[in-house]
């Protein structure tokens, strides 16, 4: 188990051992049911135990990892359930985001969020992921929602939905048109339109 020494910079270092973690657990480098223990943590990063032993329980409360006292502390499964779980959710979130965001957006800022939806479809077209996908909209939408609540737990949700769905939904042309739909409602300020877009999207029924 390897995930490569941790440059070490002023931001909060326990949030960038979570960051990276976390990073591990999503590209397949940790795998589930992988055994996590801070002391081989703390050498692999080039830090102490402390940030690593933080970083682990702030995992541990978005469900990227499961422990049990003086037995084990791993990386879970993401079950059927679960994965269905978060894709209700997620579509939930997604489309509380776009409405805070609509209502805050300058005619000019609807425009570049509807150019940078385009760019999601795109590279979901071409090499991405629905998960992928799902977190740079949820990350494009909460930026122009301007909501400090929600900027102090963004990362958190993020990491764990797009976890959570990389085992359930994979790309298909018509998730594609959805995101360039979504886009164009955006751009004219359509919040109903856009929440009907996201729940095709996202698998939502109505």
């Amino acid at each position: 188990m390897m995930i490569g020494t941790l440059d070490i910079s002023p931001t909060r270092l326990s949030d960038m051992v979570a960051e990276r973690i976390a990073n591990a657990i999503m590209d397949g480098s940790l795998p589930a049911g992988t055994r996590l223990r801070d002391h081989d943590l703390a050498q692999q990063l080039g830090v102490s135990r402390m940030p690593v032993r933080e970083a682990l329980q702030r995992l541990q409360r978005v469900g990227l990892i499961e422990t049990a006292a003086s037995r084990y502390t791993r990386v879970t499964e993401v079950t059927p359930e679960l994965a269905a779980a978060t894709a209700e959710f997620a579509a939930h979130y997604t489309i509380s985001l776009l409405r805070m965001a609509l209502q805050r957006m300058t005619p000019e800022q609807r425009a570049q969020a509807g150019d940078a939806i385009d760019g999601i479809a795109e590279r979901t077209g071409a090499s991405g992921t629905v998960a992928a996908a799902v977190r740079e909209l949820q990350d494009l939408l909460q930026s122009y929602a301007a909501n400090a609540f929600i900027e102090t737990m963004s990362y958190d949700i993020g990491v764990a939905i797009q976890r959570n769905l990389m085992s359930a939904a994979g790309q298909t042309t018509e998730n594609v048109t959805h995101l360039h739909a979504l886009a164009d409602a955006v751009r004219t300020g359509a919040a109903d339109r856009g929440e009907r877009l996201i729940r095709e999207f996202t698998g939502l029924q109505p």
